[in-house]
């Protein structure tokens, strides 16, 4: 072989070694960008995910105190009204925004369970809401009656562990 081959030869080798090079950098900064869509989106379905739990955690504490304080002879009827109409909304409102996040983060199952913890929440107002309609006095609840409602925010809890559950396979935790 002449220099000229050589020399032409070792161009050649320099031209695809360089092509080689970029063509892999290419392929790891590819790797990289998918990598860090991959974090942004679990942070953006972790964030979701905490503020669905956050908001429907206030509702059932909110819900729980009502309950508590229906038990409890002497108790203000127009404050527990007043305060389970503001529970209401806070489902209707902060707790239905939330919803809509974990809705648009998906997957499809969380999406789901996310609207059954609601939709717990939501009659279990709707139980307490129907043992305070028509009442006059501030006697105690009923055993029976609190028995119930306390039912409900059992089920709520159950609900709520399911999601956590699933949320916390969801962001790979």
């Amino acid at each position: 072989m002449d220099a000229g081959t050589s020399a032409v030869l070792g161009a050649a080798v320099g031209v695809v070694g360089t092509a080689l090079a970029a063509a892999i950098a290419g392929i790891a900064g590819q790797r990289q960008v998918r990598a860090e869509h991959r974090h942004w989106r679990r942070q953006l379905r972790r964030d979701a995910y905490a503020a669905f739990i956050v908001k429907a955690d206030e509702v059932h504490g909110a819900l729980r105190g009502i309950e508590a304080e229906l038990a409890r002879p002497g108790h203000d009827l127009d404050g527990l009204r007043g305060a389970l109409n503001d529970t209401r909304r806070l489902v209707q409102g902060d707790l239905a925004d939330a919803q809509t996040a974990v809705e648009l983060e998906g997957p499809e199952m969380l999406a789901r369970m996310a609207g059954e913890l609601t939709k717990s929440l939501s009659a279990c107002s709707a139980a307490i809401q129907a043992r305070i309609i028509g009442r006059e006095g501030s006697d105690a609840l009923g055993a029976n009656e609190s028995h119930r409602i306390r039912r409900f925010l059992n089920h709520v809890l159950n609900k709520r562990e399911q999601f956590v559950s699933h949320a916390r396979k969801a962001i790979d935790v």
